[in-house]
């Protein structure tokens, strides 16, 4: 029998950054060096000849904190294409931690597949001392070639555990764990021989796979964040405001709650006709609906963190969304 056919695309990242020695795990990123094309998948190919036929599938390589929406539409589109055209069973995407999270949840609600996609990157560069990238690439291939990575939307792979796109976040800046997810724990795990476990299938999060296809990418409506803290007035509220977004995700304390301050401005921009989602700068936990967010006319983002509340909203915005109680649906839903 043949083997799944897993193309690997490669955006940049930490996974491919090289230092200035094998001890450099802190600043790496500011020598400017990376692999050269081709190495870090090389570097695997032996151990991959009962795996998977893997090609790798060239892209520009670009730090994750530095990506735009152009390029996120290009890496979506490309996705898309290698699937249409039937040149892939499967396909791991390498990219950058900072904002990794982010991108497998933008790819779980445009792409429209059950075949698998895979993200994974590493902690630390592919010069250091015990360097994480390559096993996880392995393991990353290893999921878009089992029959288990099938149906489940984008994931994400590091450290041997297998995120869904929708609960994981970067918890830590440095650690190799430093990935985790919400209440319901991961998916499940590669283990040390090489068989995919899985401990559940995404629930929740199923409903809106694929369900945002038709976006263009390249004009989503601006949505900004804005983090409250003690003290806080309304400036970067009515700021985001007059520079033209069309929604506003507040980071509130505790379960949703920003100041004063910021209410009043937030009351003002739902007037001007913006779309106010209350989320949490708390790293676990719901926002509820409760009668005073209601009342506002603002939509709650559940358990979804700031940044990945601003990806559902502009993609909601994108289609057409206007009515928050609509839009509320969807993050209850999702």
């Amino acid at each position: 029998m043949s083997l799944p056919r897993v193309a690997v695309i490669t955006t940049g990242g930490t996974i491919d950054s090289v230092g200035s020695g094998r001890l450099d795990l802190a600043a790496y990123l500011e020598t400017g060096a990376r692999l050269e094309p081709g190495v870090l998948l090389a570097g695997v190919a032996p151990v991959l000849g009962t795996i998977a036929d893997v090609s790798e599938v060239a892209f520009r390589r670009v730090r994750a904190h530095a990506i735009t929406d152009d390029d996120l539409a290009d890496l979506a589109d490309l996705v898309r294409g290698l699937f249409a055209r039937d040149e892939a069973d499967g396909i791991v995407i390498t990219h950058g931690t900072n904002t990794l999270e982010e991108t497998a949840w933008l790819l779980h609600l445009v792409i429209a597949t059950d075949r698998p996609v895979v993200v994974t990157g590493a902690m630390r560069p592919a010069s250091a001392l015990s360097a994480d990238g390559p096993l996880n690439l392995v393991n990353a291939i290893v999921v878009a070639a089992s029959p288990a990575g099938h149906k489940l939307g984008t994931v994400v792979v590091l450290d041997d555990t297998i995120h869904g796109a929708r609960d994981v976040t970067k918890s830590d800046t440095m650690r190799v764990s430093a990935f985790h997810d919400g209440a319901a724990g991961p998916l499940g795990w590669v283990d040390g021989d090489g068989r995919v476990v899985l401990a559940h299938l995404p629930g929740r999060a199923w409903s809106l796979e694929g369900r945002f296809a038709a976006a263009d990418l390249r004009a989503l409506p601006r949505v900004d964040v804005v983090v409250s803290y003690q003290g806080a007035d309304g400036v970067l509220v009515d700021a985001a405001v007059t520079a033209g977004a069309r929604g506003i995700v507040s980071a509130g304390t505790g379960a949703g709650y920003p100041t004063p301050g910021e209410v009043e401005a937030l009351e003002r921009a739902t007037a001007a006709g913006v779309i106010v989602c209350q989320a949490s700068r708390v790293g676990a936990g719901r926002v509820p609906v409760v009668p005073s967010l209601a009342a506002r006319g603002w939509v709650a983002a559940d358990d979804l963190p700031p940044w990945k509340a601003r990806i559902l909203l502009r993609l909601a915005l994108a289609a057409g969304s206007t009515d928050a109680s609509a839009i509320q649906r969807l993050f209850d839903d999702g």
